[in-house]
């Protein structure tokens, strides 16, 4: 029977502990990946977070989702509208014309389009020229900005 070298039987289990927590890592950067919101570890930091620490969150470097949001789209509708008055109905146009949809493929309701525009009212880049009731809808119109003369 050969010996086995007790010391070098350790090294070979660190080794390929390492290499499986290697590939937890991985698995686990993909898998946040597909949901949508991946954490990348900071540079220089590639060891894997042992299961009984506490994670330090001002270690992580959650990098800025590249989506676009339903808000976004709206707002770059509403830009090219100029000093016009609009509505839900006339931003629902454009966006079906330029082929602004859902992730199911499906145009946007118009009560999306509704709330999109309550919240670019509410951060102060639109303003309600008009409030609706009933079947008269409300109408919007970009806010005025005050140009200083240079």
């Amino acid at each position: 029977m050969a010996t086995i070298d007790i010391d070098e039987l350790r090294k070979e289990i660190k080794v390929e502990e390492e290499s499986l927590n290697e590939k937890k890592a991985v698995l686990r950067y993909l898998e946040s990946k597909e949901r949508g919101r991946a954490i990348v570890p900071a540079p220089g930091k590639n060891t894997p977070i042992a299961d009984n620490v506490v994670i330090q969150l001002d270690q992580l470097i959650v990098p800025e989702s590249g989506r676009r949001t339903l808000v976004d789209d709206v707002g770059d509708v509403v830009k090219r509208f100029g000093n016009q008055e609009f509505s839900v109905a006339h931003v629902d146009v454009v966006m079906q014309q330029q082929g602004i949809k859902d992730k199911s493929g499906e145009p946007f309701p118009r009560s999306r389009i509704s709330t999109a525009l309550g919240k670019l009212e509410e951060s102060g880049f639109i303003e309600r020229s008009f409030t609706g009731a009933g079947n008269v809808p409300h109408r919007y119109k970009l806010k005025e900005i005050e140009h200083e003369l240079a």
